[in-house]
């Protein structure tokens, strides 16, 4: 079995509870007392870092996660722009199509070398 810690950073911790704290409209002070806690405990935890079920008992009283509290929460992946699959083969041997590579036209006869070179390129990295 493999057990994972996570250490958490404090400085971002309280920067996420400040923030929920402030969406909430609430002081640390409030939401200290709220998650039945002394109305300075929070200012402490700069020095230490609390336990897990007293962070899910402030994140209660902030209605978030855990996860989002501590910083943790999966991030979104970036959004890619819209990208569209090209396959080269069928591009290649259209017939309709008219390739140039820098402005200069591609004979029939270059093509076919461009597609040997992609069918050798290919059939080596893909067995």
């Amino acid at each position: 079995m493999i057990v994972a810690f996570m250490k958490l950073d404090n400085g971002e911790l309280l920067k996420n509870i400040r923030r929920f704290a402030k969406k909430n409209g609430l002081t640390l002070a409030e939401v200290a007392t709220l998650a039945g806690l002394s109305a300075s405990a929070i200012y402490s935890w700069k020095k230490h870092t609390p336990s897990k079920g007293t962070l899910k008992e402030v994140a209660q009283v902030l209605g978030t996660s855990y996860s989002k509290l501590v910083g943790k929460e999966d991030k979104p992946e970036p959004t890619q722009p819209d990208v569209t699959a090209v396959d080269l083969k069928k591009v290649i041997e259209n017939k309709k199509n008219h390739f140039e590579y820098d402005g200069q036209p591609v004979s029939p006869e270059q093509l076919k070398i461009i597609r040997n070179v992609l069918k050798t390129m290919f059939k080596q990295a893909h067995g």
